[in-house]
């Protein structure tokens, strides 16, 4: 079974390691053209992933939730998954997400935790959700349809406001890296 919980402060650094150093990161860390040298550091992370997604206190902007896995009785965080909305146009918001180990992808976590934020974002009054996966990133792209997501052309004017769309549109993994995703909760 899986749930949301609001991550904290105190999640920030975990989420960091979970992002840059598992097993499951060096696959995501190749597909993004990182290098050992070249992983951002604590302090860049901290700069992308603000303390708003931590204390929930400009949920217009986004927020971060840790995933938990209760099997057996026994609660384990398994992984992050956020949305953000600061730099899309007025009720459309992206997710992210990342699971903080190899051993724990493949069992349909990933799908139930898109499947939980959708239902928190549908109240926030997002009518639309974005999530842009690697090409190669086979096992995302299922999670992501298995949820509900279609691929479209990206047509940045369309999702990104003008002063974002040369930093965003091009996506994690460069110009033709990524497959663009939507999901309309209209």
């Amino acid at each position: 079974m899986i749930r949301l919980r609001k991550a904290t402060i105190g999640d920030r650094k975990k989420a960091y390691y979970w992002l840059y150093y598992s097993d499951f990161s060096m696959f995501l860390n190749k597909l993004e053209g990182l290098t050992e040298e070249t992983i951002p550091s604590y302090e860049e992370f901290k700069a992308d992933y603000q303390d708003y997604y931590f204390i929930g206190s400009q949920p217009e902007k986004g927020r971060c939730y840790i995933i938990v896995s209760t099997k057996n009785g026994k609660k384990e965080d398994i992984g992050i998954i956020s949305y953000t909305s600061f730099h899309l146009f007025e009720k459309i918001t992206e997710f992210d997400i990342w699971l903080k180990n190899l051993a724990c992808t493949g069992h349909g976590h990933g799908t139930q935790a898109i499947l939980k934020l959708v239902r928190i974002v549908k109240d926030l009054g997002y009518a639309n959700i974005i999530i842009r996966p690697s090409k190669y990133n086979k096992m995302a792209i299922k999670s992501y349809k298995k949820a509900g997501f279609i691929e479209k052309e990206l047509k940045p004017g369309e999702y990104y406001r003008a002063e974002y769309i040369d930093k965003f549109s091009e996506g994690e993994y460069g110009p033709g890296g990524d497959v663009f995703m939507v999901l309309s909760l209209l």
